[in-house]
């Protein structure tokens, strides 16, 4: 078993085709593994899907049907890791610290949050994925490790 926690560019990379799908979806669709993402994730793949759509990346039928998969998923086979006042807290000092985006900050403190859990109950790593060269740095400074699916 393997805990992962994915990141909203990491999520994208399992509905939409482009570098690193495959490997994000077999990790995700793997029984064996945990993916833990922040509830953030609904409303940026939400966003990262319109915007797509707009551009004329995606026909109106296609990005229906993802959008439609993507939101089940959330419900029914993710962890969804909620806000708290303690995880906005952290990611405001992650955002000083590092520079990060507001949401970038918020991904990583929860990310943290749950590398700390999963560390605690089941002696293991949480692994962060993520497309995001930013995040991925800073995830490395605060020492948790990381995947790109950009990498795969």
């Amino acid at each position: 078993m393997a805990a992962y926690f994915l990141d909203s560019s990491a999520l994208v990379n399992c509905y939409i085709v482009e570098t690193g799908t495959s490997w994000t979806r077999a990790i995700s669709a793997d029984q064996d593994n945990i993916i833990h993402v922040s509830s953030l994730a609904r409303v940026e793949i939400t966003s990262a899907l319109t915007r797509r759509l707009r551009k004329g990346h995606l026909t109106q039928a296609e990005f229906d049907l993802v959008q439609e998969e993507s939101q089940f998923d959330l419900a029914n086979e993710y962890e969804v890791v909620g806000f708290t006042d303690h995880l906005i807290s952290e990611a405001v000092r992650l955002a000083l610290k590092h520079g990060l985006r507001a949401y970038d900050a918020v991904q990583l403190a929860t990310a943290m949050f749950m590398g700390k859990i999963v560390s605690q109950v089941a002696s293991e790593e949480l692994i962060l994925v993520s497309a995001d060269d930013e995040l991925n740095a800073a995830a490395v400074a605060e020492d948790l490790q990381i995947e790109n699916p950009n990498a795969h």
